[in-house]
Formats: structure tokens, sequence, C-alpha cells
């Protein structure tokens, strides 16, 4: 019989989903020519689609091409164990307005918020200290890099304390794209250059430039301002007041069930009583958000609701099924109800149809004759943030016209308790057992 690891991609499909993908699209990736972890991104994702019932249909060159180049480099196993801190400015100013609405800042003492595994650069931690002026900010990552080296194309390299090359971003193309001959620029620039950087302690901001390259040691200090710092720790070590918010996003589905919930308990004990923490994930842009929103008082952690963006059920990218370690119960979750409300005819087959006939009148994608989405030439050329700006008024459109709320009524004729959350996105009331608690 053949395994798994020897199937092809459209396979995989057909087993998971009931039909192949057309030529154009299953070409485009070899399944056996991933490594093991890609392959396993890709088994749990259509398991999920499965589960959330998504039909193959779905399933679009733009996704091919993340399951094929994209995700593979954000990977801890392209980057020999290193988590990739990759994030961008405006991720979490949802989640931001979510603690903005839910806390008044007290009179007389300064409320504490906390960002665990917030990247580099923080952009997201920073965006938190702007949106709440009157609270005391603190972003902790245990992998802050000691250095930083910017080359004179803007591109970044991270190295740590011993010199050791940890990760490069070039900001206009895909994660971990580098060659070996990049690499080997880099380390050679960082060689030259820090031979002439002058440290005076470990504490202190230090960096040399030399024909448009930079050197930065302790860079993270660049960014702290009046009521921002940053911790470069575990999470079981910082030694901070009681934190009336929390955020943990995008960290803990790099790792194994246990080990996730094992953190997330030693983030709780950070939480004040009476305190929120939010935990998930969510694509750079911000789109796809799923999160779960948890208290902490006498009794000790319950999750208050699980949220998810109108987004994810229509999704052109990967975000909803985006799992990268087994046993992930927020993806699960968020498969159960979007499949619930695929169940719901009542709404989804209007629903349904309309965002079809909306991404064809916006220009982003239509139908071929066998019903597979294909995209227009404009879209497929666009800029990244042209792309960005029409899709996100495609779905600002359906949240007007109130498809929200009928998601909402979908998942309540299923029995579930739901209700739009006060940035509006979908919330239910999570199922016994569905998500951790103490």
């Amino acid at each position: 019989m053949e395994s798994v690891e020897e199937k092809s991609f459209n396979a995989l499909v057909e087993q998971q989903l009931g039909t192949r993908l057309p030529p154009r699209l299953c070409d485009k990736i070899s399944f056996s020519a991933l490594s093991t972890n890609a392959k396993g991104v890709i088994l749990r994702l259509l398991t999920l689609m499965k589960r959330s019932s998504c039909p193959a249909t779905e399933i679009n060159s733009q996704m091919i091409w993340l399951l094929a180049s994209v995700t593979p480099g954000m990977l801890p196993s392209a980057w020999g164990g290193h988590i990739p801190p990759v994030t961008a400015p405006g991720r979490h100013k949802k989640l931001d307005d979510y603690v903005k609405r839910q806390f008044r800042a007290p009179v007389q003492e300064q409320p504490v918020y906390i960002d665990i595994g917030c990247g580099f650069p923080p952009a997201t931690t920073i965006d938190t200290a702007k949106c709440l002026p009157d609270w005391s900010v603190f972003g902790i990552d245990r992998s802050f890099s000691r250095y930083v080296l910017y080359d004179i194309d803007g591109n970044y390299a991270c190295f740590n304390r011993h010199g050791k090359l940890q990760y490069i971003q070039a900001p206009k193309k895909p994660l971990n794209e580098q060659s070996d001959a990049t690499r080997d620029r880099f380390q050679s620039l960082f060689n030259e250059l820090r031979s002439q950087l002058t440290i005076c302690d470990e504490h202190t901001r230090a960096s040399v430039e030399k024909n448009g390259n930079r050197l930065v040691y302790n860079h993270i200090r660049d960014f702290e301002g009046k009521n921002l710092r940053f911790l470069k720790s575990d999470i079981d070590h910082p030694e901070l007041p009681p934190a009336c918010a929390g955020r943990c996003m995008n960290v803990l589905l790099y790792f194994e069930r246990d080990i996730r919930e094992a953190m997330l308990s030693e983030i709780f004990a950070l939480i004040a009583d009476g305190g929120l923490l939010i935990t998930g994930f969510n694509h750079p842009f911000g789109i796809y958000s799923r999160y779960s929103v948890y208290t902490k008082d006498g009794a000790g952690i319950r999750p208050l609701e699980f949220s998810f963006s109108l987004d994810n059920l229509r999704p052109l990218g990967v975000g909803p099924w985006l799992t990268l370690a087994d046993d992930d119960r927020e993806a699960e979750l968020l498969a159960d109800l979007t499949g619930a409300i695929r169940a719901d005819r009542s709404f989804w087959t209007e629903f349904n149809a309309y965002v079809d006939r909306l991404r064809a009148e916006y220009g982003i994608c239509d139908r071929d004759k066998d019903g597979f989405i294909f995209f227009t030439e404009y879209f497929r050329n666009a800029s990244p943030g042209a792309t960005k700006e029409k899709v996100a008024a495609l779905w600002a459109q359906l949240e007007n016209e109130g498809y929200t709320d009928g998601a909402i009524e979908a998942l309540g004729r299923a029995g579930y308790q739901a209700w739009k959350n006060p940035v509006g996105d979908i919330a239910v009331l999570p199922p016994e057992g569905s998500l951790p608690a103490s």
C-alpha cells in the first residue's frame, strides 16, 4: 500500500476532499520534495478543511504557493530550530481595541500589559503602547537577538551573542528564500563590522556603520519608549507586577499540545485576578483571526469566548487551517464552527454565492467552468498593499451588510451560544473541554 509520504498532493486532496485538482494547480507543488514538517502542515490543513466541510474547489494558486514556498520558510526547521520573529505593524490593532474597550485606565495605579513573544522588529508591541498610552507595556521574548545587521538594501540578519546567524529577512521576499551565498555575505559583513563595534556592557546599545551597512548591538533598546519596555526572558522568569491584560499571539502554535498548555499555565501566572489573556493566530496583515479570551479569578482560569473574523469562512489563503503542530484546539474549534455555518443552508447558500459575486466585481478572482478559483491578471500583478486594501474592502462590505450577524444566527441555530464581540468578530462560548482551563 502506498504510504502518505509517497502520495502526490493531488491524491491527498482527493482522499480528504473527494475531488482532484486541475493540473494548473496540482502541478505547482511537489509533496514528496517538501520537508517532513512542511508535509505535516499540509496533512493537517487538509484534515481541517474536511472537518470544516470546505470543498477542494476552494484551493487556489495562492494557497498552493503559500504551501510550497512560503510556509516551509516559517518553520523552525528552516532556521535550525529558531522560531522566525517575523511580524508586521497593525497586525493586532483589533486586539488592542478589544483591551481598550474592556478596561478604563485607573485613576491612581497604572495598569500593566504584557505581550509574550513579540517578535522583531517589535511592531505590534509598539502599536499596543501607542493605543494604550496610560498603560505600562512590556514586550517579552526569549529570542531577542543580541546583534542585528542591516545591509545597504534594507535586508537584515539577526545574530546571537556568540555571532551565530539566526535569521535573515528580505522585506520583499518570502521567508527563508536566501541562498548560501546570501548567508555567507551576511556572515562576512558581521565579522567585519563586529571587530569595529565598541561595546561598554551587555545592557547598553551600540552601533557601527560602514558603506551603508549597519550593525546594531542590543537593537531592541531603540524601540523602547515612555510606557514601553522589552525583556529578554522566558515566560516563567520576568519579575513584573501582575498584568491586567496579556497577549500571546502566533507563538503557541509552534509547540506540541502538552508544551502549549504548560506554557499557558506559566502565562496565566503573570495575569492579575480579573485580568484578561488573549491567545491565538492571525495573518501578518491581521486577517484570518482566531483567538481565545481567558479571564482569571479566584476560581482559576476560564475561557470567556472563542472568536474569529468573518473572512475565515471563505479564505483565499491557508490561514484558517494553518497549524504547526498536532492537536491545535483553536484551529479544530474554528473548523467545527465553520462546518456548522456551512451546514446552515438558509445562511450559507446565499452568502457563498454573494462572496463569489463580490470577488468578481472587485476584480479579484472568478471561477473556471470546473468550479475552481482563478485570479484576475490585475490581482496577480498588483502590489501586496493594493491587494490587501481590495480584499479588506470586500470583507468590510460584507460585515456592513450584516453577514457577521447572519453567521452568528447560524451558529445559534446549531446550538452554540454566539454573539458579536466588542470588535465585531464572531464569538462563541467555548464548548466544555474545547479549550484549556484550570
